[in-house]
């Protein structure tokens, strides 16, 4: 995961994979959620409503083949239908900046020393 600014903040990703009796294309999301679409048109409006977008090609490659080799480590092989991957996407964990409730340092960043107001000793 070549981006050095994805590194530096956490984040959450979400997956579009296809092959599934249920519907053609499958979203899973945050906390282990799925649903499933027939169109995948349907599954990318609906997650990036959400706030997802798509991941840079190598990093997106990163993870599909980290989630390969870590489906093909489940002794047995994995108990659910995993689908074929087919994207990658991810949205920040943290408020963007301008966001009004969030108006302090970020992750990583030293707070702004002028506007602090120290206790006298």
């Amino acid at each position: 995961m070549s981006n050095p600014i994805t590194r530096k903040y956490p984040r959450c990703i979400a997956t579009i994979s296809a092959g599934f009796e249920k519907g053609d294309f499958l979203v899973r999301e945050e906390k282990g959620q799925r649903v499933y679409f027939d169109f995948f048109e349907e599954a990318f409006n609906y997650i990036a409503a959400k706030g997802y977008s798509r991941m840079p090609k190598g990093e997106e490659g990163e993870w599909m083949d980290l989630m390969e080799s870590v489906h093909a480590s489940v002794k047995g092989g994995m108990k659910y239908n995993t689908g074929r991957l087919l994207m990658v996407l991810h949205k920040p964990l943290i408020p963007q900046r301008g966001d009004e409730y969030d108006n302090g340092p970020r992750y990583g960043e030293e707070p702004e020393m002028e506007a602090a107001i120290l206790p006298m000793p």
